[in-house]
């Protein structure tokens, strides 16, 4: 073979040696790289990634709204609501109930807090006044229409309610009558009735059963008799504030004994006492029953709570007091009060006992500065006027409800005013003289009247000074 031939058989023999090397060769180390069949460590290639899917929108809000962000709630507007009464000092039976009522509201409505004035009723006209002129009156008021509020409307303090009580839809929830009493010569309703009263005589009958007797006196003549046998038992018979307020309340009952409330409203809004026969017969009737000794001894210089404190401790038979003293009896006395009218003489306009009776005891004014708090007041007066707050006071006081529901259990109420329920046609409801003597008069009208109950007083004295009273205050 020549020496060509020989390189060439040399280069085949070493390539095949090559290739059978290489198939010899050892296996790379599996810990040096990741086996082929493992897949990396990342999701596999099938799974989507860690995104919302392309048909979701993206995390953000949509670009129409604003950013979320926490943001505070703006604070409500903080008002004071200033409120003056007289009932606030816990004194009166109904001081309680007003209370609940202004808590309850305020917790109702805790940006609203009530700020309370609390003055004798006699005294708040005065307050009133004095504080208006210096721009700071109350914004509502709890008072008696009209004493001494009668000119409150003309004079700009209070705002006539008669839109608001329709606007708030609280109109067709008040008794007609209530209304009435409210509504002036104008025809604007000055504000929402509140406390309506009765005003009877409370007869003790272990009294009248010691003393003989086995009923309630309907007759002068019955109330004369009665009462010297009281007397005669050693007791008092009827017992009177002369001094004070309720002893001229007494002697205008006495005027409508003979004179119906026509009557009885002009002389005490027109003046011409002594040209009235009816009135001059009343003045006669109120001193012959003083004189026959009806009323107890010193009448003429006792006030209100002597006279209570003579019946209360039942050293006397009869008083003239108001449904507002319904709670204020001692328990071991309700059974054996009746509370009636007013016993009526032969020649009466009337048929049955009398006795006074309205919604004039208290109402809730509205007054220039309240107007200002508009708002707050309606939430208020909606809130007070509803139902169950004004029940508060007819189960615990006896008031009479201004609204035509009333939802108290009778076995909740006192006896003496579950009474007034049930008298029905036994008894004739008389005007308070309130509703028509001028605003400058009650001052004379009591000190008259407390002249009236001195022995000796005559009936010619009485109806003079009247007279010239009214004739100087109406010109």
């Amino acid at each position: 073979m020549n020496q060509k031939n020989n390189r060439l058989t040399w280069c085949t023999l070493l390539i095949i040696l090559s290739v059978i090397l290489a198939a010899c060769a050892p296996a790379v180390s599996p810990t040096a790289l990741p086996a082929a069949t493992e897949a990396p460590a990342q999701p596999a290639v099938t799974e989507a990634p860690a995104q919302p899917v392309a048909t979701e929108a993206p995390a953000q809000p949509e670009v129409t709204e604003a950013p979320v962000q926490p943001t505070a709630e703006p604070a409500e507007e903080q008002i004071v609501l200033n409120v003056m009464d007289n009932w606030g000092a816990q004194v009166d039976a109904k001081g309680p109930p007003l209370q609940s009522i202004y808590e309850d509201f305020m917790k109702a409505y805790p940006n609203i807090k009530i700020q309370e004035e609390v003055f004798a009723d006699t005294d708040i006209p005065t307050k009133v006044s004095t504080a208006f002129l210096a721009g700071e009156e109350p914004d509502i008021i709890l008072q008696n229409y009209p004493y001494m509020t009668k000119d409150w409307l003309k004079d700009g303090i209070t705002i006539p309610v008669t839109d608001l009580i329709v606007e708030w839809g609280l109109k067709d929830g008040f008794r007609e009558e209530a209304l009435a009493q409210y509504t002036d010569e104008n025809g604007d309703i000055v504000a929402f009735p509140l406390e309506g009263f009765t005003w009877p005589v409370w007869y003790n009958m272990k009294i009248f059963k010691e003393a003989g007797i086995d009923r309630v006196p309907t007759t002068i003549d019955e109330l004369i008799e009665d009462s010297a046998k009281i007397r005669a038992a050693g007791y008092q018979p009827l017992v009177i504030a002369g001094a004070d307020w309720p002893g001229q309340g007494f002697f205008n009952v006495v005027n409508s004994a003979t004179m119906t409330n026509e009557e009885f409203g002009k002389v005490y809004s027109q003046g011409g006492f002594s040209e009235s026969e009816s009135f001059v017969k009343s003045v006669e009737l109120f001193v012959k029953l003083r004189d026959a000794g009806v009323f107890a001894d010193n009448s003429e210089g006792l006030d209100p709570p002597a006279m209570e404190q003579i019946f209360y401790s039942e050293k006397a038979a009869m008083a003239h007091l108001g449904s507002w003293s319904f709670s204020e009896a001692p328990p071991e006395m309700l059974d054996h009060i009746i509370v009636s009218g007013f016993p009526i003489p032969e020649d009466s306009p009337w048929e049955k006992p009398i006795l006074p009776a309205g919604f004039i005891g208290k109402g809730v004014w509205i007054t220039r500065n309240g107007a200002k708090k508009i708002d707050a007041v309606e939430k208020f007066v909606k809130f007070f006027f509803q139902p169950e707050m004004i029940d508060r006071f007819v189960e615990v006081a006896g008031m009479t409800s201004p609204l035509k529901v009333t939802l108290v259990d009778e076995s909740k109420l006192n006896p003496l005013y579950v009474q007034t329920l049930k008298w029905g046609d036994s008894v004739n409801y008389i005007d308070a003289v309130d509703l028509y003597i001028p605003v400058t008069a009650w001052e004379d009208l009591t000190n008259i009247t407390k002249e009236a109950f001195i022995p000796g007083t005559t009936v010619q004295q009485i109806v003079d000074a009247l007279d010239a009273a009214w004739k100087r205050i109406l010109e």
